[in-house]
């Protein structure tokens, strides 16, 4: 299964994935994968009649490729063999999911061959055998590179993915290796308000389940999981720690004119609405033509055709796009 065997509800109909939300879809597709090439950030405009969802489309192609991604058991288990003592995890078993401290990983008394993870829960001291490692154990450290922010579960967070949409569209093992790696894939950048409305709409639904963009964006701390931030265009100074390989997505062009300067490493797209002001379009416009001028920037409109051409995409009407890198 994947996000293009999803159908959009609209005026209590069920039609179709429209070929623009395909598009926004392989859009985010093609950051997760070519964001960043040849040690540069690529950065694209894209013009639409209207920008309502289009950003969070494209951080749900982000997010489709996290879920779909098959991380290798070896790093894995070479993620939990760093573990030190005192590093704090995540439990689960039958009961339960609750937070709880390493002692050490030393091999297995029982298997050869194996590895075990001890862990202080409660009054408890338990050990996890290797076979159970993904089942057992969400990590929580933000000692390791490969673990981009997270976050300490609170008592009214929900514990790793557990919405009946994603396990229509992705195995429980995708899953479950998903929420062990947690970390910033995406930020958002617009309105507060809109983006709140439109990411719990119901709009899309398969076999018989309805969601929303809110099953596969997890920005705030409602979950243990997360993989984005977002972040309002009204907000004077963002002090957040970004991760320079995630893709900024300005969900208008009033967004990146106030709070580019945050994102100059990343990757980024400019979502524009051609309903919007005509001076804020033009100011864009000679925004970028003076970076592309003070910058050793080449124009990759075409790479980016190639990559749609290359999975058999259609680029829809009335979308027009210019990138560069």
């Amino acid at each position: 299964m994947s996000l293009e065997d999803l159908k959009v509800l609209h005026n209590k109909r069920v039609i179709k994935l429209p070929e623009w939300i395909r598009f926004a879809f392989n859009l985010g597709a093609y950051f997760y994968e070519h964001g960043i090439k040849y040690k540069k950030p690529v950065n694209i405009i894209v013009s639409l009649p209207s920008d309502q969802y289009y950003s969070l489309f494209i951080a749900m192609g982000i997010a489709d490729k996290t879920f779909s991604m098959r991380k290798q058991m070896r790093s894995i288990r070479k993620t939990i063999l760093s573990l030190g003592q005192g590093s704090r995890i995540i439990y689960q078993d039958e009961q339960s999911s609750r937070k709880a401290s390493v002692i050490c990983v030393e091999p297995s008394p029982v298997f050869e061959n194996e590895m075990i993870l001890k862990i202080k829960d409660g009054k408890i001291e338990r050990g996890i055998p290797e076979k159970q490692w993904m089942e057992r154990i969400i990590l929580l450290d933000e000692e390791f590179d490969e673990i981009k922010r997270t976050r300490k579960v609170s008592k009214n967070q929900k514990i790793g993915l557990d919405s009946p949409l994603l396990k229509k569209l992705y195995t429980t093992n995708q899953l479950n290796t998903t929420a062990f790696y947690p970390g910033d894939e995406f930020y958002l950048i617009g309105n507060v308000s809109q983006f709140e409305e439109s990411i719990e709409e119901k709009i899309f639904t398969y076999n018989g389940i309805t969601g929303s963009v809110s099953d596969f964006l997890y920005v705030d701390n409602r979950n243990s999981y997360t993989n984005g931030k977002f972040f309002s265009s009204q907000i004077k100074k963002i002090e957040a720690e970004i991760n320079n390989e995630a893709p900024a997505i300005f969900t208008n062009v009033i967004s990146y004119l106030k709070q580019v300067k945050y994102f100059s490493s990343n990757p980024k797209i400019i979502v524009s609405s051609r309903a919007e002001n005509d001076f804020r379009f033009h100011e864009i416009k000679e925004e970028i033509k003076r970076e592309m001028l003070q910058g050793d920037y080449k124009l990759v409109t075409s790479e980016i055709v190639g990559f749609f051409e290359s999975i058999s995409a259609p680029i829809p009407n009335g979308v027009e796009f210019l990138a560069w890198r």
